[in-house]
């Protein structure tokens, strides 16, 4: 699975999160969660969303996955989940010469692997004021 976004603790569980004029919604598509808060927002959608404010959070923070191939980094642009195929893009230059790398807009270069051919990494970016939280 890759996750990329933006994601809260909350009773001990991660959600989703998303914000809309200065709310902080978790989301989750679990319908047990409607007993805890989470409600249908504007219809029929199979996610579910409950307002929180900042200080009901444990934690807070983005996350940006990335695969290492030959030494050099690449950011995970997405899965395909047709045909199993992840995007990953680089604008290492250097990286030309170990990976076979196709030209992806201006200055960048991306290459598609199957899904079960890398190890996905995780960076996790403390946000909305959890920066300065130590473990």
């Amino acid at each position: 699975m890759i996750r990329k976004g933006r994601f809260a603790r909350w009773n001990e569980k991660e959600y989703e999160i998303s914000s809309r004029n200065k709310q902080i919604y978790l989301a989750t598509t679990d319908a047990k969660e409607l007993n805890n808060g989470f409600s249908r927002m504007g219809g029929s959608t199979a996610t579910l969303l409950r307002p929180v404010d900042v200080k009901e959070l444990e934690d807070a923070y983005e996350i940006v996955p990335y695969a290492i191939l030959e030494g050099h980094r690449f950011a995970i642009e997405g899965l395909d989940p047709l045909t199993g195929m992840v995007k990953l893009v680089t604008n290492n230059a250097y990286a030309v010469k170990k990976v076979e790398l196709h030209p992806y807009g201006s200055d960048a270069y991306m290459i598609e692997l199957p899904y079960k051919s890398i190890t996905v990494e995780e960076d996790r970016i403390p946000i909305l004021g959890f920066e300065n939280k130590f473990v």
